[in-house]
């Protein structure tokens, strides 16, 4: 059987969850802190969770209350990054939701006229897109093809495709890209280059610059020994940064499913000092992982720093573990996967990824790796 008609039986049989009002809602970020949204009711329908199977439900997956849910209508702040402008085009789509329960005394400061409410939030807000979910690339998955399902969107004018012909658009550059791959072996990819998101940005060129020193100094004194490092871009200075995998010469390297992922810092922000709840600057390496460790978690991976102003972590436990990378963790590095070996489970919509939990199995299994924390302080260093 071909592939077209290989995916145009997946989409017979998911035909009718995609046509109905059933949608559904996956993580993708979170709205920076000092942002004013507004929010309003999500429109009446169903909603299914992806990451959360379940044999009771029509769709196979997990439902999700409409009630816990706001639909965000705009965003208005400062900040000028790429995923911010990305989000801000999303609720202009109305495929962006957040949970009731996320907006907390803390951060919100709301006020409600009509049908709208209006906050203005003082820490990050995880936030939700919400749509027709990929169900070619869910199947194509079950034959070991496909990229990781998620939502289908269009690549551009996001604002403006309507969700059937969004639909089409994923759908024909599925068909065309995998029958692209089986027929011809995969070309090598450019070893000089960075990822498209790094190089525009010639600050975090610097930062991976300084990055490939520290890497290089490491590799000579023997305490780094894997080849692919760990570039954590925290120069906003905020809760959480983004943790790209990158190869020995720039290049992105495959881990988990995605690159980069999110990764939060210590609520104490960035430096040393026992009891300040910081996260280091600059360049640490990972121990091997061996859990459990002692210690209140048990299943963290354990660091030690590479530079004169970090070599306290290892003393003051300063790990990588399992958390919810939107909220800061105590002074260690939190990347979404599991907090101990008892395996704690998660509430959070959309579950929570296995992206640490596959990182012990593999890259961290055996220590080695470098680590470098690309913060304020860093940042300075290149002007």
């Amino acid at each position: 059987m071909s592939l077209l008609k290989i995916v145009l039986l997946s989409v017979s049989l998911h035909g009718s969850w995609a046509q109905n009002s059933t949608q559904a809602v996956l993580p993708i970020g979170a709205i920076p802190k000092d942002s004013a949204i507004e929010l309003k009711t999500v429109p009446t329908g169903s909603f299914f969770n992806p990451a959360v199977r379940s044999d009771n439900t029509e769709t196979g997956f997990q439902k999700v209350d409409n009630s816990g849910l706001l639909q965000v209508k705009s965003i208005t702040t400062k900040d000028t990054s790429s995923d911010t402008a990305d989000l801000q085009a999303l609720a202009t789509n109305q495929q962006l939701v957040v949970q009731t329960g996320d907006l907390t005394a803390q951060n919100s400061n709301c006020s409600s006229s009509g049908d709208s409410t209006n906050c203005t939030i003082t820490q990050d807000v995880p936030v939700y897109k919400t749509g027709n979910f990929d169900f070619v690339n869910w199947f194509l998955n079950l034959f070991g093809m496909g990229k990781q399902p998620s939502l289908v969107t269009p690549s551009k004018n996001i604002e403006k495709t309507p969700p059937k012909e969004a639909m089409a658009l994923a759908l024909e550059k599925t068909v065309t890209e995998t029958n692209a791959k089986l027929a011809k072996p995969l070309e090598p990819s450019c070893t000089d280059n960075l990822p498209q998101d790094l190089k525009r940005d010639k600050t975090l060129v610097c930062g991976v610059e300084q990055a490939l020193a520290a890497f290089r100094k490491g590799k000579d004194d023997g305490k780094i020994t894997q080849e692919i490092f760990i570039f954590n871009d925290f120069s906003n200075g905020g809760v959480m940064g983004k943790m790209w995998f990158l190869n020995a010469d720039g290049t992105p390297a495959k881990v988990v499913d995605k690159n980069p992922i999110w990764v939060s810092r210590g609520e104490g922000g960035f430096g040393n000092g026992r009891g300040t709840m910081r996260t280091p600057n600059g360049a640490v390496v990972t121990k091997a992982y061996r859990p459990p460790r002692n210690g209140n978690i048990k299943d963290g991976v354990e660091l030690i720093g590479l530079e004169p102003e970090n070599q306290d972590i290892f003393g003051r436990g300063v790990l990588l573990h399992g958390w919810d990378p939107y909220t800061p963790t105590q002074g260690c590095l939190g990347v979404a996967g599991n907090l101990d070996t008892r395996a704690k489970g998660n509430s959070k919509l959309g579950g929570t990824p296995p992206y640490l939990d596959i990182m012990k199995k593999g890259l961290l299994k055996n220590g080695g790796v470098m680590i470098y924390n690309f913060t304020p302080v860093k940042k300075n260093k290149c002007s």
